[in-house]
């Protein structure tokens, strides 16, 4: 049987952005086991400079480049590429991550699965300040709803996705959960009982504000704390304001710009952070608390979207308000100075973890998927 993923992909395996590519990558980590599955990657996006065509991680992956300047946006003529290429492979399932790659496989009339990674219209609620950002996300939005309607199969990695998308669309639903790599599971702890670590992507529904804002809080109680900030800056202009508030602020001993880290490095952040925070304005099923899960980490985090799904209240982390600084600190610095509390929380969000994250599992659930979808036993 062969399979189409359709998703954004990390070109380098060693600097895995997180959020889409991460959850295709671990995806495809666990599909490589299933003998006779021939699986294709399908990539395209302006990130790629010129077309490519390998195989890696047991798939063939095609990377097909955009232009960065375009009069046409990229969300419309990617289709047209992603189609070409699906006529040449023939698959028996597409299988998208992102929703204008779902309306393309749709359209070009192959059997499609797409799993929504991110409630579009509540994540746009963070994006209104310029007209570039309403224009891309009333864009983006067209796309996301097609996708949902015309999809065959549609895959929630969270509750909340179903219920956001209940008023669109009811039938053709599964839960299944977003995977993650076996390497989380085998962290192992050398805990730096002062390191509260963030990782995701530098952008505004991060509200990352706000996490600056509790760490500026939560170090007057305990002076020795270190916020480490890991990942890429997806909004330039924001990661300014973060810089000039740690400047502002007297932060600069306090707060570590961190960048993108490789899979090594990241490992290695996850086992010395004492706690992962999340203060976020809007989360589906973020890899970063994943991760952390896998890892044997408690977290402090908003309860917004699905992570309540991931974090339970008082046994594997706590949940405070967004946009709530001073409820985020007290958290923070409630769990850092209590060893025996990150030690039984981060054992039961490991526990957990392994029941319901595994690779292989998740990937066992989506094989099911595109069996039914093909026809096959």
């Amino acid at each position: 049987m062969r399979v189409a993923i359709l998703s954004l992909y990390p070109r380098d395996p060693d600097l895995v952005p997180g959020g889409v590519r991460a959850a295709a990558f671990y995806l495809v980590q666990g599909l490589r086991t299933v003998p006779g599955l021939d699986v294709h990657v399908i990539h395209c996006h302006s990130d790629i400079a010129a077309d490519a065509h390998l195989r890696r991680e047991g798939a063939a992956l095609h990377f097909l480049a955009m232009p960065r300047r375009r009069l046409v946006p990229n969300l419309m003529r990617a289709g047209d590429r992603i189609r070409r290429v699906l006529d040449e492979l023939k698959p028996d399932v597409a299988h998208a991550h992102v929703p204008h790659y779902a309306v393309a496989a749709a359209r070009a009339g192959y059997p499609t699965i797409y799993t929504v990674h991110g409630v579009l219209h509540r994540e746009a609620e963070s994006y209104r300040h310029s007209w570039f950002d309403r224009a891309r996300f009333i864009l983006a939005g067209y796309y996301d709803r097609q996708a949902v309607l015309r999809a065959d199969a549609l895959v929630a990695i969270s509750d909340y996705v179903r219920n956001e998308y209940r008023a669109l669309r009811t039938t053709g639903w599964m839960r299944i959960d977003n995977p993650v790599s076996d390497a989380f599971f085998a962290v192992e702890r050398q805990e730096d009982p002062n390191r509260v670590q963030f990782v995701g992507s530098i952008t505004e529904v991060k509200d990352l504000l706000t996490l600056l804002r509790a760490v500026e809080r939560a170090s007057r109680k305990r002076p020795t704390l270190r916020l480490h900030l890991a990942g890429r800056v997806t909004s330039v202009p924001y990661a300014a304001q973060l810089h000039e508030f740690v400047r502002g602020h007297g932060l600069a001993e306090v707060v570590h710009f961190d960048g993108m880290l490789s899979r090594d490095e990241l490992l290695e952040a996850y086992s010395r952070a004492a706690l992962v925070a999340l203060s976020s304005r809007q989360e589906n099923a973020p890899l970063a608390i994943i991760e952390a899960m896998a890892a044997g980490i408690p977290v402090v985090a908003t309860r917004v979207g699905g992570l309540p799904d991931l974090v339970t209240e008082n046994e594997t982390g706590y949940l405070v308000a967004a946009g709530d600084d001073r409820a985020l600190a007290d958290r923070i610095v409630e769990m850092l100075a209590d060893a025996d509390l990150r030690r039984r929380f981060g054992a039961e969000a490991r526990a957990r973890a392994g029941q319901r994250f595994r690779a292989e599992a998740v990937a066992g659930q989506y094989l099911a998927l595109y069996q039914q979808l093909a026809g096959r036993p």
